[in-house]
């Protein structure tokens, strides 16, 4: 989990949500096996350093959201 580089849970791989682009409304639980024990049901605008970027998006979604 240290090698991980900070993003917002909407665009990471392990936000729970069926949706292709979820929204930072959106409320789904957090899939990353090193924290799923705690059952963490989180909304999109959250982040830690865990993420992962969510397949099919690109890296640019996630810049833009970081204000980068």
């Amino acid at each position: 989990m240290e090698d991980g580089k900070w993003g917002h849970c909407r665009s990471c791989r392990y936000f729970g949500s069926p949706a292709p682009v979820p929204m930072g409304t959106e409320e789904a639980r957090c899939q990353q096996s090193e924290l799923e024990r705690f059952a963490l049901t989180v909304y999109g605008s959250n982040g830690c350093n865990a993420w992962q970027l969510r397949p099919g998006l690109s890296e640019h979604v996630e810049e833009q959201q970081l204000g980068a």
